[in-house]
């Protein structure tokens, strides 16, 4: 079989990686050579006698950003290399001219189809049926063995549901395991003041608002239905900065805002589901364990509307898995801002501080509000999905 290393001579530079991860996997092996998007040829470069992680890297890199339709010719696509070469792509800049425009469709592309447990493909291919099977981006995908367990919590106990969610993340949790530090800053954020007052110095007066503090701004000992919590069970939520944790709450123009700090009291075992995607682009088993960890992440970030309790019913499930595997809490990604959020399933691991205290005026909010693809009438074609 044709492999990669036989035929490709050129690679990528650091300088052309845009992607976090892609940049650190050519820094781990990197050499003198040819780039194959800046075109220069002395410069260091992933190690060509060593292309397969990078390679791997970079088709996991394409599953994630987009579905298979935008770069599959079958479904109106044009090809995976020409995603890279649109001058916004988040993944490596685009070529400065075609001298190596061949390799690197060589390097991208070949081989098409590895076996699942030695690498990654970008084309769904055909199922035992002979039917399409297309790859939809893992940024965005909606699992639907996660969908089948969130369905079984309507009318099973979460005991019954819980050992099949813990061995479905089980291979995963080693490279999702962190230790958070001990005296770490989190922050929480409630709407309103303590009290208010007007502080005068001679003719000058000016207003002063006392923040909350200490239980006033900790976690509730009796909360509803959170996220990851189920009503009565308290946790403690913590953003790693003020600006994320005032974002969480979403507050009105015209409030005023108490922020707090909490210092955790020990190392703490957590478990962050917002992991390298390096870590699992070695083969397709690897990658769907990403999709599943990614699907949990953006459901912990995700607000869920009020009427909709059954949404936190899985995150809620994933605390009981994680606290009975001997974790002490979770990160994950904030949707509102580019900070993390913790969630520690004792509120006695991190003691307030009365140093981060403050009061922010909430001048104005923003909204991110894309259109979203729409019709009016359903066609042919058109599947009605489950509530």
């Amino acid at each position: 079989m044709t492999t990669i290393e036989d035929d490709v001579d050129v690679s990528i530079c650091k300088d052309c990686a845009r992607h976090l991860s892609l940049k650190r996997i050519i820094e781990a092996k990197s050499v003198n050579g040819i780039c194959a998007r800046c075109c220069r040829d002395d410069v260091l470069v992933r190690d060509p006698k060593d292309l397969e992680p990078m390679v791997m890297l970079l088709r996991a890199l394409i599953r994630y950003y987009w579905d298979e339709f935008d770069y599959n010719s079958h479904w109106g696509g044009n090809s995976a290399a020409s995603l890279l070469e649109a001058d916004d792509n988040p993944v490596v800049a685009p070529p400065v001219d075609d001298t190596y425009q061949d390799e690197f469709h060589f390097l991208l592309e070949e081989p098409g189809y590895p076996e699942p447990d030695k690498g990654i493909a970008i084309y769904g291919g055909f199922d035992e049926e002979g039917g399409p099977q297309l790859q939809f981006a893992i940024s965005r995908s909606d699992p639907r063995i996660l969908r089948d367990l969130a369905n079984r919590l309507l009318t099973e106990k979460f005991d019954d549901v819980a050992p099949d969610l813990g061995a479905l993340i089980a291979p995963a949790l080693p490279d999702l395991t962190f230790t958070l530090p001990a005296r770490t800053i989190g922050m929480r954020a409630r709407v309103g003041v303590e009290a208010t007052f007007q502080h005068f110095d001679g003719f000058n007066s000016e207003i002063r608002h006392q923040p909350y503090v200490g239980a006033a701004i900790g976690a509730s000992p009796t909360p509803g239905h959170g996220r990851l919590n189920r009503a009565g069970e308290p946790v403690l939520y913590l953003a790693s900065k003020t600006y994320t944790a005032l974002a969480e709450i979403r507050p009105h123009p015209g409030h005023f805002v108490s922020v707090g700090g909490f210092e955790t009291t020990r190392d703490l075992k957590l478990a962050d589901f917002d992991p390298d995607i390096a870590l699992f682009s070695q083969n397709e088993y690897r990658l769907d364990q990403y999709d599943i960890i990614q699907a949990l992440d953006r459901l912990m970030s995700t607000p869920v509307i009020p009427e909709d309790k059954a949404g936190y019913l899985l995150t809620q499930l994933l605390t009981q898995v994680l606290k009975d595997k001997g974790f002490d809490g979770v990160q994950y990604r904030s949707s509102v801002s580019d900070g993390v959020n913790f969630c520690l399933f004792d509120t006695l691991c991190a003691n307030f501080v009365d140093s981060h205290s403050a009061v922010h005026h909430i001048r104005a909010v923003s909204y991110d509000a894309p259109q979203s693809p729409s019709l009016l009438t359903p066609g042919l074609s058109d599947r009605k999905l489950d509530a």
